[in-house]
């Protein structure tokens, strides 16, 4: 049995192998043929005779004229809008599943009055979820303040420029006739133009009244200043101690909740950890279904079974799926997305995927694909999407048939890491610990194994290409 069988079948197949393509051989010889795009007319021309490239929208989002409007256009847009795997979601009407982590977070924040952490590996919807948090929490008059943090972000600036948010009106000691209210005037306004502490901080925001307000920090691992982790983590204190009607959020790349505000005993009962699980299937197809509607398109079954089993639960990588796959059946002017069309965005994913590789990495990743059985190399890309990007050989193993063995699964392991400078190996309490170097080498593994199997004329039935041990 094929490896890309075996997961779909555990997953939620259980036909015959005969039953799960229909169509010829043929079909998948010629996946990886692109279909040019058609022309558009234009009255300037290059050298050449072809039409010279431009873009279809404004800067608005609307349509340029109607030299580039076709029966198509209208179906880019929505998609380019709905569906672009390389920004955060901000519209719940484009929100694919996750209502129960939602429904959990508006519960922690209200029921609880607590502070919260969500945390996951990267592409998996936090900055999401914080953004539509920011609608949701909005609409019921709260006052919420969003900030991504960088590296370099200092505790006094991130926190005066919350505070520049939060008018006086809602201070106790002000009333809504005061010139202070009448004027605009902000919570910042009464921050000493030198740098404060998080007791200062905490001080202010106490007196507080009339509505609620939340300041999101967003992108929190970022932070490299243990300094300004300790000011949060005594602001958190500061802040539940006098109930204040100040509450954070804060989300970043970890596994557990430690990782991102550290061990500190005295705010554990002040903090509530949310992780980010990785997308369902019901969630997958609820995030295609959106994209459908949005441009009017259909995917056919197969199609959205594909963008299950490549996105390996990151809304990321399905969301990047669907918009190339998307992008490809209007260009060649249908609107049902087939298996030829996640085969086009297969090609360009890993392309960019290659792209993304540092030089070195990409050279020597071509050491990696002489492997023996590719389908336990692609099991081991598909391990590394944890939140650190550490895995183990049992985490291998849950990707595989359980006729391979661990043995097995350790001997490639180690081989990889014999390459050099790709991936690298440490002692864990459980045992061995992998990770890749580079971040994006794990999806280009997983994306050109998958590529190659499909584009080769292999399918998840046949077991041609790819065959587990």
């Amino acid at each position: 049995m094929s490896f890309f069988r075996n997961l779909l079948n555990r997953r939620y197949f259980r036909r015959k192998s005969d039953q799960d393509f229909d169509g010829s051989e043929q079909r998948y010889v010629d996946l990886k043929v692109v279909r040019s795009v058609r022309e558009r007319r234009t009255s300037a021309s290059n050298a050449g005779g072809l039409a010279f490239p431009r873009f279809r929208a404004s800067a608005t989002d609307r349509l340029e004229d109607s030299a580039t409007h076709d029966d198509f256009a209208d179906a880019r847009l929505a998609i380019n809008d709905v569906l672009t795997p390389s920004q955060p979601v901000t519209d719940r009407a484009h929100f694919a599943g996750r209502l129960g982590v939602l429904a959990r977070l508006i519960s922690i924040l209200e029921d609880q009055r607590s502070h919260v952490v969500i945390y996951g590996e990267r592409g998996i919807g936090k900055t999401s979820l914080a953004h539509i948090l920011t609608e949701v929490a909005r609409e019921s008059r709260y006052l919420v303040v969003y900030a991504s943090c960088g590296a370099n972000s200092q505790f006094d600036s991130i926190f005066r420029g919350a505070l520049a948010e939060v008018p006086q009106l809602y201070l106790r000691s002000v009333s809504a006739t005061d010139k202070e209210a009448e004027t605009g005037a902000t919570l910042a306004d009464l921050l000493p133009e030198e740098p404060f502490d998080a007791r200062l901080l905490g001080d202010l925001c106490a007196t507080i009244t009339g509505t609620r307000v939340l300041i999101i920090l967003d992108e929190y691992d970022r932070i490299q200043d243990a300094e300004f982790r300790q000011s949060v983590a005594e602001l958190i204190k500061n802040l539940s101690d006098r109930a204040a009607r100040v509450q954070l959020v804060i989300a970043g790349v970890a596994s557990n909740l430690q990782e991102l505000i550290g061990y500190i005993p005295s705010i554990r009962r002040n903090v509530v950890g949310l992780p980010m699980p990785k997308l369902t299937q019901d969630e997958v197809r609820a995030l295609v279904a959106i994209g459908e509607k949005a441009g009017g398109l259909e995917f056919e079954p197969k199609a959205i079974e594909m963008v299950d089993l490549l996105s390996n639960g990151s809304p990321y990588l399905a969301r990047l799926v669907s918009h190339h796959a998307g992008l490809h059946a209007l260009n060649n002017e249908r609107r049902t997305i087939d298996l030829s069309d996640i085969m086009s965005a297969l090609d360009l994913i890993v392309d960019e995927s290659e792209a993304r590789l540092a030089p070195d990495a990409r050279n020597r990743a071509l050491l990696l694909f002489p492997a023996k059985n590719t389908a336990l190399l692609g099991a081991i890309a598909r391990s590394a999407g944890t939140p650190d990007g550490w895995f183990t050989v049992d985490a291998v193993a849950k990707n595989l048939p359980k006729s391979v063995t661990k043995a097995a699964i350790t001997t490639e392991l180690e081989r990889i890491v014999g390459v050099g400078e790709l991936v690298e190996r440490t002692d864990g309490n459980r045992g061995p610990l992998f990770r890749f170097l580079d971040e994006a080498l794990p999806v280009y593994v997983w994306m050109k194994i998958a590529r190659d199997h499909f584009g080769g004329g292999g399918n998840p039935a046949d077991g041609q290409i790819i065959r587990a041990a």
